[in-house]
């Protein structure tokens, strides 16, 4: 892919303490023990009166507290796991987080950054253009608890790459286009340079553009006259309503289409009706936000490498765009509000990322089906 023009767009953590609230992070087995044997986490779980879980396959979970934050999280909203051990003990999933990377055929490394930040989700998706990881150095203590001199960003850089890709497929020589036909890396690469040329447009509506991906996949003629995919037609909130349950299976579907309540812990924790924020609507003022959430998924790689097809990210692109305007209108309904504003975008935004798109093997497993995926995509985009 050609290199950007633009100065390199670099990711600074600025310790917002988001990512590690409202989330049941998994720690590797291995990880868990050997922390449950400090005695400064003996001490930690004691006094929040928590334990980590055992969820089988190799795999703890690490609690919340009474504050739903991570019970490893400082008043400083720093890391006590990084803090007192080092980068090495510390979840493979907060290590990587919010980068995933994957190792091309010419042996280059490509980042993707998820949305499901706070900082990215609300600054670096509009600037349209890469995110490369730029972690911020601290320094670890050694055996007697004595601070060890800082690393430096590439050092840790490198310690966290080489975390990613323990566990990531490298890229394949030819990426498959959907059930049938495949795009060499350098068709690929053709095809994601003329993303941004679409999505960047002044005020283009979200459905347009994935049209026009769609279009551009298929015959490179993803003009600015493609017509937008079939948002209005009772399939997309059908299926809103479908994908909505997914992350839980905590309420009745049918339920849902009657008109019920959503009621979802996690996310609000407060019972949403779902027909009383339909009466909201999308401004149009917003496009561009949303627009970007969905370049950025469209820049993905990781799950192409694990076997899916490009479909299967244009078909997670179009349910993302159906449910970031769901809860957007949503978060508004609940704050008694007649209007959607850019806050309620940006967390809807990272609501999607954080339980559907970018954390949810069970939503993206059923976009990896090729059938499923096609099927949606069919049902949506034509």
């Amino acid at each position: 892919m050609a290199q950007d023009s633009n100065p390199p767009l670099y990711f600074q953590c600025n310790l917002c303490g988001e990512c590690c609230s409202s989330w049941n992070i998994p720690i590797e087995g291995h990880k868990a023990a050997q922390l449950l044997e400090k005695p400064w986490v003996q001490a930690r779980l004691a006094e929040t009166n928590r334990n980590l879980t055992d969820m089988g396959q190799g795999m703890h979970r690490i609690p919340l507290t009474d504050q739903n934050v991570c019970v490893f999280l400082a008043d400083d909203k720093r890391c006590m796991v990084e803090v007192h051990e080092g980068l090495a003990l510390k979840p493979h999933e907060c290590q990587r987080f919010p980068f995933a990377s994957t190792r091309m055929p010419d042996g280059s490394v490509r980042h993707e950054s998820s949305a499901a930040c706070k900082h990215i989700s609300e600054k670096l998706l509009l600037a349209f253009q890469p995110i490369l990881p730029k972690p911020a150095s601290s320094p670890g203590r050694d055996a007697k608890g004595q601070l060890l001199e800082e690393e430096t960003p590439l050092q840790v850089l490198r310690q966290q790459e080489a975390a990613q890709f323990e566990d990531i497929t490298p890229f394949p020589k030819r990426v498959r286009k959907g059930l049938w036909g495949a795009l060499s890396i350098a068709e690929y690469d053709a095809w994601q340079s003329g993303l941004r040329a679409i999505f960047n447009q002044p005020g283009i509506h979200p459905e347009a553009a994935l049209k026009q991906a769609q279009l551009l996949l298929k015959d490179g003629s993803g003009g600015p006259n493609a017509q937008m995919f079939r948002f209005q037609q009772p399939i997309g909130w059908w299926l809103t309503l479908f994908f909505l349950r997914k992350p839980y299976r905590s309420m009745s579907w049918v339920s849902l289409l009657r008109g019920g309540h959503y009621h979802d812990p996690r996310l609000f924790g407060l019972p949403l009706q779902v027909t009383g924020q339909g009466k909201i609507p999308w401004n149009p003022e917003h496009h561009h936000r949303l627009n970007a959430f969905l370049y950025a998924m469209l820049q993905r790689k990781r799950l192409l490498s694990s076997g899916g097809s490009i479909s299967t990210l244009l078909a997670m692109a179009a349910v993302a765009c159906l449910l970031v305007q769901w809860y957007a209108k949503a978060l508004s309904w609940l704050q008694q509000k007649n209007e959607i504003d850019d806050m309620d975008v940006s967390t809807a935004i990272r609501l999607v990322e954080r339980y559907y798109t970018g954390h949810q093997p069970r939503f993206m497993a059923f976009f990896q089906s090729r059938w499923e995926g096609w099927l949606v995509e069919k049902l949506l985009l034509g």
